[in-house]
């Protein structure tokens, strides 16, 4: 069987509430003694203390065990935890007439034997009184404390949530000004475009096409997305594939790039303007005029749905602005997809010397 001291043994907080309770009881008898020698002039045989303080403190730790009982549960026990109070009071009155009786040492020769339990029995109701309130206070101080640092932590757990819920706030905030920024406006550049389309049409089928493309990729960015905030994947493909052969039509020099795209996108959907922008970062920030070092642009997806859009291209020659604006961009995409898709997918960029390389995996 395992004691309190056994178990006081293994566990250091027990342990050091024994040793404070120990250390507060022996100042509260030693001042209760000194207090009767003080005003008496003598002390009783130390037994007797003994016997007396340890059915005491009984009776102190027996009704905090009553108040956890009545209190501590669910449901409040007020019938159940009175009835206990009264059994351990009458049970206290009844062992502490006992060793009056035991330790009055009376005479029945020439005494009453029952004089001792007769003279002490109101100061046994007073006494047992006096404990029953001390082991309230301590049993109230004990709760009021516990509820203060539940109700303390409970407040900082609702601090936690609100700072959580502001920071998704800001987050949310920033990344739909990310994504303002990347929508291309106003409408009203339609009407001119089209006129720019008709005018130039009869002097160059070329630069009308590359207008006609152009106008395609700012409708597309002007799109509203269904109520998930998505779009048709082969939405988003075309204007890669519109994007592509404006930037054939804006150079001189032929561009070395290499564009497989799957076939099998048409049953997915994805927030707009992600692959659009990285395919964009290409053109703006790499060298496609080395027949040597041709940029490569891929975009499949597997049986489960995992999308992977590969790009790697030649740098251009380092000149701080463009690469600010590529930083940029590449944080509003990730504020985004954090957004939308956060823990489904990962951004992964490589410089590799003088090639930079960008994998997207994402799951849709």
């Amino acid at each position: 069987m395992i004691t309190y001291f056994d178990k006081a043994k293994f566990n250091p907080l027990a342990k050091k509430l024994f040793i404070v309770h120990a250390i507060c009881w022996i100042l509260f008898i030693t001042y209760e003694l000194a207090f009767v020698y003080y005003h008496v002039g003598f002390l009783e045989r130390p037994y007797i203390y003994i016997v007396f303080y340890s059915i005491n403190l009984v009776l102190f730790y027996s009704h905090i065990g009553v108040l956890n009982f009545t209190f501590n549960g669910v449901k409040f026990n007020y019938i159940s935890g009175l009835l206990l109070l009264v059994s351990i009071s009458v049970l206290y009155l009844v062992v502490k007439g006992i060793a009056d009786y035991l330790l009055g040492n009376p005479q029945p020769m020439r005494y009453d034997p029952f004089t001792f339990i007769k003279a002490f029995f109101p100061r046994n109701i007073a006494r047992g009184f006096y404990f029953i309130l001390l082991a309230t206070f301590y049993w109230a101080a004990k709760h009021i404390a516990n509820y203060k640092i539940q109700a303390t932590e409970a407040e900082k757990r609702q601090l936690m949530v609100e700072k959580q819920n502001l920071e998704l706030e800001a987050q949310l905030t920033k990344s739909r000004n990310a994504y303002l920024q990347q929508k291309i406006n106003p409408h009203m550049l339609f009407n001119a475009l089209n006129f720019v389309y008709n005018s130039a049409q009869k002097y160059s089928d070329d630069a009308a096409n590359c207008i006609w493309l152009l106008s395609e990729i700012m409708r597309f960015s002007l799109e509203e997305a269904g109520p998930d905030g998505k779009i048709k994947l082969t939405r988003e493909v075309e204007q890669i594939e519109n994007l592509v052969a404006i930037n054939r039509y804006r150079f001189k020099e032929p561009l070395y790039i290499s564009v497989e795209i799957a076939h099998d996108l048409s049953d997915y959907k994805i927030i707009p303007l992600i692959l659009l922008t990285l395919t964009e970062n290409i053109f703006k920030h790499g060298n496609l005029t080395d027949p040597n070092s041709p940029a490569s642009l891929k975009l499949f997806s597997d049986a489960i749905g995992k999308l992977t859009f590969y790009s790697r291209n030649l740098k251009k020659s380092k000149n701080g602005h463009p690469r600010q604006r590529k930083a940029l961009g590449l944080q509003n995409i990730r504020l985004r997809m954090d957004s939308f898709y956060k823990g489904n997918y990962k951004l992964q960029i490589n410089e590799l010397g003088e090639f930079y390389e960008l994998t997207l995996t994402l799951q849709l």
